[in-house]
């Protein structure tokens, strides 16, 4: 019989105790002092998962479900294949406080359960409005985000996260706008909470380095399925594109540096390629115009860019973007999910930085071992990225070479298969790691399927 997990003062004793592992243990830098930033994505929250209370969420705005949550019976983390029930979230937010304090929070999309706007209806008893309680639903995490860490939290849209269905974010549309006066970083700059009022995306100055920018993008309006939701077609991503080069050029002539942030990567959907039969096209994540586009844009301003963050797939994995014609490539991280949803460990990961040039140095990876068979699971870190691949920093040329190691040795693939899926069984396997591997470098479908043969 597995033992009730109960979120007690035990508890947070002990997720309070992982500080001491980030400060001293594995993966740390002594001596001068780095920046933190806590990255954390796909959390897909799921305020169905205690009915009792339902009608007490659904009568009461966004600020007065803590309380309401507290009195919740619920004392068991979700597991797979549920999406975040209350319990975990409260404690993937207390582990990942515990590895703080940090500069900023980037929280990389994904914040409502998986087909929220189904099972509403399905299970609430009163007539309430199902987009009304999906926006409180978002609010309300932004705010747990910004309330737990109390800095600066850059927040980017996922697929999920609309009032009226997946990949149907709508430009204008009042759940962005409510979003819009929520997000704190957007208060102080009317610029930027219009971009984002209008269509998720916006920038920033970076809190504490000078000359650095944060961009965030909407790439749910570049996916494939939201070209085929309907009457929107393409003109709102072909504004975002327009906004994103005018951003980038004058960064270029500002001679800052960038950080991008975004949910949905570029590229192939390596997974559902691995499982589709032969013969099939390979699945790409955005529609093709808008992918040759934004790569266009990495080639002509790659070097100013010094990360980009997506998350999405659930899964520990990178990509290297603009990588011929001599380009200068850019490293894109994609965080894992706190979700379990899809058999993986939920997972939060810590970045840091040179404070002065804002150069990325490590990545650590904290986890909730909740595959099956655990009776008692604990957050622990997982890895550091500098340890694990023995890199001196996370640079594009060095992201390049792992690329390749991982291509080419076994021993090093074998490492990042482990990782892929935070330490719970992974899909990567002796016979399909090329679709995951070929992924990491090659964006469109053409060069991949060839990579993947071995051409």
């Amino acid at each position: 019989m597995k033992k009730a997990l109960i979120i007690s003062s035990s508890f947070i004793v002990f997720v309070f105790s992982l500080a001491t592992i980030a400060q001293t243990g594995w993966g740390a830098t002594l001596g001068k002092p780095t920046g933190r930033v806590l990255l954390i994505s796909d959390i897909h929250f799921d305020p169905l998962a205690d009915l009792s209370i339902l009608e007490d969420l659904t009568n009461n705005p966004a600020d007065q479900w803590e309380g309401i949550f507290a009195k919740s019976k619920q004392n068991q983390y979700a597991r797979a294949p549920a999406d975040t029930n209350y319990p975990l979230l409260k404690s993937a937010l207390c582990a990942a406080k515990a590895q703080g304090p940090y500069d900023f929070v980037i929280a990389s999309g994904d914040y409502l359960r998986h087909n929220f706007q189904e099972r509403f209806p399905a299970v609430s008893k009163r007539t309430s409005d199902p987009a009304a309680f999906a926006t409180k639903t978002v609010v309300f995490v932004i705010n747990a985000l910004q309330k737990t860490f109390g800095v600066p939290v850059y927040v980017a849209l996922g697929n999920n996260d609309s009032s009226t269905g997946d990949y149907d974010v709508d430009p204008l549309s009042a759940f962005l706008v409510t979003l819009g006066h929520s997000i704190g970083v957007l208060a102080k700059d009317p610029e930027a909470e219009a971009d984002f009022c209008t269509g998720g995306y916006y920038e920033l100055a970076h809190p504490d380095l000078a000359n650095e920018e944060i961009i965030v993008l909407n790439t749910v309006l570049w996916s494939r399925p939201y070209g085929i939701i309907g009457s929107k077609v393409v003109e709102p991503g072909l504004s975002e594109m327009d906004w994103f080069a005018e951003k980038l050029n004058q960064a270029e002539t500002l001679r800052h540096k960038v950080i991008l942030v975004m949910h949905i990567p570029p590229g192939l959907d390596s997974y559902s390629c691995s499982r589709q039969k032969n013969g099939r096209a390979p699945i790409e994540f955005w529609e093709n115009a808008f992918l040759t586009k934004f790569c266009d844009l990495i080639r002509e301003h790659g070097g100013i860019i010094q990360i980009a963050l997506a998350g999405h797939t659930h899964t520990d994995d990178f990509r290297v973007v603009g990588t011929k014609d001599n380009s200068s490539p850019v490293f894109l991280r994609i965080t894992p999910s706190i979700s379990p949803i899809y058999l993986n460990n939920p997972g939060f990961s810590v970045l840091k930085y040179d404070p002065t040039s804002g150069d990325i140095l490590d990545i650590l990876t904290y986890y909730l071992n909740l595959s099956p068979g655990g009776t008692d699971p604990q957050w622990k870190g997982e890895y550091s990225f500098s340890r694990a691949y023995e890199s001196s920093s996370l640079s594009p040329a060095n992201m390049l070479q792992l690329a390749a190691r991982i291509h080419d040795d076994p021993k090093v693939r074998q490492i990042f298969a482990g990782f892929y899926a935070v330490s719970a069984p992974s899909p990567i396997t002796d016979t399909n790691w090329p679709f995951f591997s070929c992924a990491q470098t090659i964006l469109q479908s053409a060069n991949y399927s060839r990579c993947v043969q071995g051409q």
